[in-house]
């Protein structure tokens, strides 16, 4: 961890004495001038200058930052290859402040307040918050709070061009002669990013004049075996029912879907095109290699841990709704239709 930067250095930097910035630290300014008090406020600011806290017993407190993520009943969430570069990503940058992770999994997005009433928490990094529940919590909880990848008005979000991503997979899909595409998301009725995904796939097929029905969007259950019989029954229809591409919500469910369809005798990509999105370990371990949509968990992670610092530093700034860019990522699963 690096070690922050002392009132002394501060005040060398300034050729003020360290009695100057205490007083300013403190609130002793009154018989300082204006000129003098901003400058020590700016390097305070500028340095990342915390004021130690100490506890009733007069020892040091650590700032703490809970990182919190629900992901309903998904099992394995914290060694998921998302999560946990997303959750490194936090760690470096909060160290560079100075800063400790809280770090944990809930259950539903009404477990997010209970987790959150800790009085030494400086602040919160929230995964997997429904916009509703964004809304009420900003309200609700003290603290300042960033969310990722939540989708709503109020709030501060670290988010993704997931809509430019299904989009921009999808026309790939269609500029190598698929027509009928299947989607397999991991919610029945899709929220948030997958929802937005799922939108840029329905426009690229509409600019296309390609008709998507209900029955093309297929849900992928949590429960491994009822999710494994949606992808057999999938398999053994898929030369029946004409699809030729399948574009999973995740790489992980992609790479799942490959196996399963091998056992099935559909191969990859010679009866079916198969892709996914995030661009992680899945997708480079998977056989054929995985066309997919990179995504950048780390970035995301050391965005949202800049903004919340600027809130917790009280600076002004509007709520911000960030959005990082994808980026096609073209490998060995999708076969080339349009020349045939």
């Amino acid at each position: 961890m690096r070690e922050m930067i002392t009132i002394k250095e501060i005040a060398d930097q300034l050729g003020v004495s360290a009695t100057t910035v205490s007083n300013v630290l403190n609130g002793r300014a009154g018989k300082m001038s204006q000129e003098t008090r901003q400058r020590v406020e700016e390097a305070l600011l500028r340095n990342h200058y915390v004021k130690e806290k100490k506890n009733n017993r007069g020892e040091p407190q650590h700032h703490l930052v809970a990182v919190y993520i629900c992901l309903g009943k998904k099992k394995h969430v914290l060694t998921d290859p998302f999560c946990g570069s997303l959750l490194e990503g936090i760690d470096r940058e909060l160290r560079k402040y100075n800063r400790a992770m809280v770090c944990g999994t809930v259950d539903d997005n009404e477990s997010f307040a209970k987790v959150l009433q800790n009085s030494n928490l400086e602040g919160a990094i929230l995964l997997g918050c429904e916009a509703e529940f964004c809304t009420a919590l900003v309200h609700q909880i003290p603290i300042p709070i960033v969310f990722v990848d939540s989708y709503g008005e109020g709030f501060d979000n670290i988010g993704l061009e997931d809509y430019e991503g299904g989009y921009e997979m999808t026309s790939y899909l269609i500029g190598q002669g698929h027509r009928k595409i299947a989607f397999f998301g991991d919610q029945q009725h899709p929220m948030g990013s997958s929802l937005y995904r799922f939108r840029g796939l329905q426009k690229a097929m509409e600019e296309h004049k390609l008709q998507f029905y209900k029955d093309d969007y297929f849900y992928l259950p949590q429960h491994d075996n009822y999710r494994h019989e949606v992808l057999r029954q999938f398999a053994q229809n898929v030369k029946k029912t004409g699809y030729t591409a399948a574009f999973f919500i995740s790489d992980f469910l992609a790479n799942e879907a490959i196996s399963i369809f091998y056992s099935k005798g559909i191969s990859v990509p010679e009866d079916l095109s198969v892709t996914g999105f995030d661009d992680n370990i899945y997708a480079r371990l998977s056989r054929p290699m995985l066309t997919t949509v990179r995504q950048k968990p780390e970035e995301k992670g050391k965005e949202a841990v800049g903004l919340l610092m600027r809130r917790i530093y009280g600076e002004e700034v509007p709520v911000g709704r960030m959005r990082l860019p994808t980026e096609l990522i073209v490998r060995e699963s999708v076969r080339n239709l349009a020349d045939r």
